[in-house]
Protein backbone atom coordinates (compact mmCIF):
# COMPACT_ATOMS: atom_id res chain seq x y z
CA UNK A 1 0.00 0.00 0.00
CA UNK A 2 1.49 3.35 -1.08
CA UNK A 3 -1.02 5.77 0.47
CA UNK A 4 -2.98 5.62 3.74
CA UNK A 5 -5.82 8.13 4.09
CA UNK A 6 -7.93 9.63 6.85
CA UNK A 7 -11.04 11.20 5.29
CA UNK A 8 -12.50 14.09 7.27
CA UNK A 9 -15.96 15.42 6.28
CA UNK A 10 -16.37 12.07 4.52
CA UNK A 11 -20.07 12.51 3.70
CA UNK A 12 -21.64 9.53 1.97
CA UNK A 13 -18.28 8.42 0.61
CA UNK A 14 -17.53 9.99 -2.78
CA UNK A 15 -13.95 10.95 -1.97
CA UNK A 16 -13.28 7.61 -0.26
CA UNK A 17 -14.58 5.76 -3.32
CA UNK A 18 -12.23 7.70 -5.58
CA UNK A 19 -9.25 7.06 -3.32
CA UNK A 20 -10.02 3.34 -3.09
CA UNK A 21 -10.23 3.11 -6.90
CA UNK A 22 -6.72 4.52 -7.39
CA UNK A 23 -4.43 2.02 -9.12
CA UNK A 24 -0.87 1.99 -10.39
CA UNK A 25 0.46 1.28 -13.91
CA UNK A 26 0.17 -2.46 -13.34
CA UNK A 27 -3.31 -2.24 -11.86
CA UNK A 28 -2.13 -2.63 -8.28
CA UNK A 29 -4.17 -0.97 -5.54
CA UNK A 30 -2.42 2.18 -4.33
CA UNK A 31 -4.48 3.63 -1.50
CA UNK A 32 -6.75 2.76 1.37
CA UNK A 33 -8.95 4.96 3.58
CA UNK A 34 -8.51 3.63 7.11
CA UNK A 35 -10.67 6.13 8.99
CA UNK A 36 -13.56 8.50 8.20
CA UNK A 37 -15.19 11.29 10.19
CA UNK A 38 -18.57 12.98 9.76
CA UNK A 39 -21.09 14.38 12.22
CA UNK A 40 -24.13 13.23 10.23
CA UNK A 41 -25.44 9.78 11.17
CA UNK A 42 -27.16 9.15 7.83
CA UNK A 43 -24.02 10.09 5.90
CA UNK A 44 -21.93 7.75 8.03
CA UNK A 45 -24.49 4.94 7.60
CA UNK A 46 -24.27 5.33 3.82
CA UNK A 47 -20.49 5.52 3.95
CA UNK A 48 -20.29 2.43 6.12
CA UNK A 49 -22.50 0.48 3.70
CA UNK A 50 -20.16 1.35 0.83
CA UNK A 51 -16.89 1.05 2.77
CA UNK A 52 -17.34 -1.35 5.69
CA UNK A 53 -13.58 -1.94 5.90
CA UNK A 54 -12.95 1.66 7.05
CA UNK A 55 -13.15 2.80 10.67
CA UNK A 56 -16.05 5.25 11.14
CA UNK A 57 -16.46 8.11 13.62
CA UNK A 58 -19.84 9.86 13.89
CA UNK A 59 -18.59 13.04 15.49
CA UNK A 60 -17.89 16.72 14.92
CA UNK A 61 -14.23 17.08 13.88
CA UNK A 62 -13.87 19.82 16.49
CA UNK A 63 -14.71 17.55 19.42
CA UNK A 64 -13.62 14.06 18.30
CA UNK A 65 -11.25 12.24 20.68
CA UNK A 66 -8.32 11.55 18.35
CA UNK A 67 -6.91 8.58 20.24
CA UNK A 68 -8.89 6.18 18.01
CA UNK A 69 -7.61 7.72 14.78
CA UNK A 70 -4.08 7.82 16.16
CA UNK A 71 -4.22 4.08 16.87
CA UNK A 72 -5.81 3.41 13.48
CA UNK A 73 -2.84 5.03 11.75
CA UNK A 74 -0.18 3.30 13.85
CA UNK A 75 -0.95 -0.24 12.63
CA UNK A 76 -0.75 0.35 8.83
CA UNK A 77 2.32 2.50 9.38
CA UNK A 78 4.03 -0.54 10.87
CA UNK A 79 2.71 -2.88 8.17
CA UNK A 80 3.58 -0.46 5.35
CA UNK A 81 6.59 1.58 6.59
CA UNK A 82 7.09 3.23 3.20
CA UNK A 83 3.46 4.32 2.85
CA UNK A 84 2.55 8.00 2.78
CA UNK A 85 -0.05 8.94 5.39
CA UNK A 86 -2.51 11.51 4.00
CA UNK A 87 -5.16 13.65 5.64
CA UNK A 88 -8.02 14.57 3.27
CA UNK A 89 -10.33 17.42 4.29
CA UNK A 90 -13.24 18.47 2.08
CA UNK A 91 -13.97 21.44 4.30
CA UNK A 92 -17.45 22.84 4.79
CA UNK A 93 -18.02 25.25 1.92
CA UNK A 94 -21.53 26.72 2.37
CA UNK A 95 -20.37 29.83 4.18
CA UNK A 96 -17.68 30.58 1.61
CA UNK A 97 -19.55 29.73 -1.58
CA UNK A 98 -20.98 32.51 -3.73
CA UNK A 99 -24.01 30.22 -4.13
CA UNK A 100 -25.20 31.52 -0.77
CA UNK A 101 -25.53 34.94 -2.35
CA UNK A 102 -25.76 37.94 -0.05
CA UNK A 103 -27.04 36.02 2.97
CA UNK A 104 -25.06 36.42 6.22
CA UNK A 105 -22.17 33.99 6.67
CA UNK A 106 -21.78 31.71 9.69
CA UNK A 107 -18.50 32.79 11.28
CA UNK A 108 -18.16 29.58 13.29
CA UNK A 109 -18.61 27.40 10.20
CA UNK A 110 -15.88 29.37 8.43
CA UNK A 111 -13.35 28.42 11.11
CA UNK A 112 -13.50 24.62 10.68
CA UNK A 113 -10.13 24.70 8.94
CA UNK A 114 -8.64 26.01 12.18
CA UNK A 115 -9.21 22.59 13.78
CA UNK A 116 -7.05 20.67 11.33
CA UNK A 117 -3.94 21.25 13.42
CA UNK A 118 -5.31 18.77 16.01
CA UNK A 119 -5.18 16.05 13.37
CA UNK A 120 -1.81 17.19 12.03
CA UNK A 121 -0.33 16.89 15.51
CA UNK A 122 -2.09 13.58 16.25
CA UNK A 123 -1.19 11.56 13.13
CA UNK A 124 1.65 13.62 11.60
CA UNK A 125 0.60 13.06 7.98
CA UNK A 126 3.15 13.32 5.20
CA UNK A 127 0.49 14.99 3.04
CA UNK A 128 -2.65 17.06 3.60
CA UNK A 129 -5.21 17.42 0.82
CA UNK A 130 -7.79 20.22 0.92
CA UNK A 131 -10.82 20.50 -1.38
CA UNK A 132 -13.22 23.42 -1.28
CA UNK A 133 -14.96 26.08 -3.35
CA UNK A 134 -12.57 28.59 -4.90
CA UNK A 135 -13.99 31.32 -2.63
CA UNK A 136 -12.22 29.65 0.29
CA UNK A 137 -9.19 31.68 -0.80
CA UNK A 138 -11.07 34.87 0.14
CA UNK A 139 -11.51 33.73 3.76
CA UNK A 140 -11.35 36.79 5.96
CA UNK A 141 -13.14 38.45 8.89
CA UNK A 142 -16.86 39.28 8.89
CA UNK A 143 -18.54 42.49 10.01
CA UNK A 144 -21.27 42.69 12.66
CA UNK A 145 -23.88 41.74 10.03
CA UNK A 146 -22.11 38.55 9.00
CA UNK A 147 -20.85 40.05 5.74
CA UNK A 148 -17.22 39.71 4.56
CA UNK A 149 -15.07 42.81 5.04
CA UNK A 150 -13.86 43.26 1.46
CA UNK A 151 -10.63 45.06 2.39
CA UNK A 152 -9.59 42.06 4.48
CA UNK A 153 -10.57 39.31 2.04
CA UNK A 154 -8.01 36.51 2.05
CA UNK A 155 -6.20 37.56 5.22
CA UNK A 156 -7.42 34.60 7.28
CA UNK A 157 -6.67 32.25 4.40
CA UNK A 158 -3.06 33.45 4.15
CA UNK A 159 -2.62 33.26 7.93
CA UNK A 160 -4.02 29.71 7.98
CA UNK A 161 -1.76 28.53 5.14
CA UNK A 162 1.30 29.89 6.95
CA UNK A 163 0.18 28.13 10.14
CA UNK A 164 -0.15 24.74 8.40
CA UNK A 165 3.20 25.25 6.69
CA UNK A 166 4.77 25.90 10.09
CA UNK A 167 4.42 22.15 10.75
CA UNK A 168 7.06 21.58 8.08
CA UNK A 169 5.03 21.44 4.87
CA UNK A 170 5.48 22.85 1.40
CA UNK A 171 2.25 23.69 -0.40
CA UNK A 172 0.63 24.33 -3.75
CA UNK A 173 -2.89 24.91 -5.05
CA UNK A 174 -4.89 24.53 -8.25
CA UNK A 175 -8.40 25.38 -9.39
CA UNK A 176 -9.47 22.28 -11.30
CA UNK A 177 -12.54 21.67 -13.43
CA UNK A 178 -13.64 18.05 -13.00
CA UNK A 179 -15.04 18.02 -16.55
CA UNK A 180 -11.42 18.22 -17.71
CA UNK A 181 -10.88 14.83 -16.10
CA UNK A 182 -13.86 12.96 -17.53
CA UNK A 183 -16.65 13.85 -15.10
CA UNK A 184 -20.18 14.65 -16.29
CA UNK A 185 -20.21 18.08 -14.65
CA UNK A 186 -18.17 21.26 -15.14
CA UNK A 187 -17.81 21.98 -11.44
CA UNK A 188 -14.67 23.97 -10.55
CA UNK A 189 -13.06 23.39 -7.17
CA UNK A 190 -9.99 24.52 -5.29
CA UNK A 191 -7.51 21.76 -4.45
CA UNK A 192 -4.58 22.28 -2.12
CA UNK A 193 -1.68 20.00 -1.24
CA UNK A 194 0.57 20.34 1.78
CA UNK A 195 3.53 17.95 1.64
CA UNK A 196 6.58 17.20 3.74
CA UNK A 197 9.86 18.08 1.96
CA UNK A 198 10.57 14.46 0.96
CA UNK A 199 7.15 14.13 -0.75
CA UNK A 200 6.83 15.51 -4.28
CA UNK A 201 3.68 17.51 -5.11
CA UNK A 202 2.20 16.58 -8.48
CA UNK A 203 -1.02 17.47 -10.30
CA UNK A 204 -3.04 15.40 -12.78
CA UNK A 205 -2.96 16.21 -16.47
CA UNK A 206 -6.33 16.94 -18.10
CA UNK A 207 -7.80 14.17 -20.19
CA UNK A 208 -10.72 16.16 -21.63
CA UNK A 209 -11.34 19.68 -22.93
CA UNK A 210 -14.39 21.84 -23.63
CA UNK A 211 -13.12 22.70 -27.11
CA UNK A 212 -10.90 20.12 -28.73
CA UNK A 213 -9.27 21.14 -31.98
CA UNK A 214 -8.26 18.34 -34.30
CA UNK A 215 -4.55 19.09 -33.90
CA UNK A 216 -4.64 19.14 -30.10
CA UNK A 217 -6.76 16.00 -30.07
CA UNK A 218 -3.92 14.23 -31.85
CA UNK A 219 -0.99 15.84 -30.02
CA UNK A 220 -2.42 15.91 -26.47
CA UNK A 221 -4.83 12.99 -26.77
CA UNK A 222 -7.59 15.15 -25.26
CA UNK A 223 -11.20 14.09 -25.54
CA UNK A 224 -14.26 16.38 -25.65
CA UNK A 225 -16.15 17.00 -22.43
CA UNK A 226 -18.64 14.23 -21.69
CA UNK A 227 -22.28 15.26 -22.27
CA UNK A 228 -24.50 14.43 -19.30
CA UNK A 229 -27.14 12.96 -21.63
CA UNK A 230 -24.95 9.86 -21.78
CA UNK A 231 -25.92 8.97 -18.22
CA UNK A 232 -29.53 10.24 -18.18
CA UNK A 233 -32.49 7.92 -18.64
CA UNK A 234 -35.06 10.17 -20.28
CA UNK A 235 -37.67 7.42 -20.00
CA UNK A 236 -37.51 7.60 -16.21
CA UNK A 237 -39.39 10.73 -15.15
CA UNK A 238 -38.97 9.96 -11.44
CA UNK A 239 -41.42 11.12 -8.77
CA UNK A 240 -42.36 14.65 -7.81
CA UNK A 241 -41.05 15.83 -4.43
CA UNK A 242 -44.42 17.55 -3.90
CA UNK A 243 -46.47 14.37 -3.59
Amino acid sequence: MKYIFVDLFCGAGGVTTGIEQATGPDGEKLAHVIACVNHDEEAIASHMANHPESLHFTEDIRTLDLSGIRKAVEVPRIMHPDAIVCLWASLECTNFSKAKGGLPKDADSRTLAEHLDRYVEAIEPEMIWIENVVEFQSWGPLDENGKPISKKNGTDFIRWVKHICSYGYNWDRRELNCADYGAYTSRIRLFMQFAKPHVHITWPKPTHSKKVEHTSLISNNLKPWKPVREVLDFNDEGESIFN
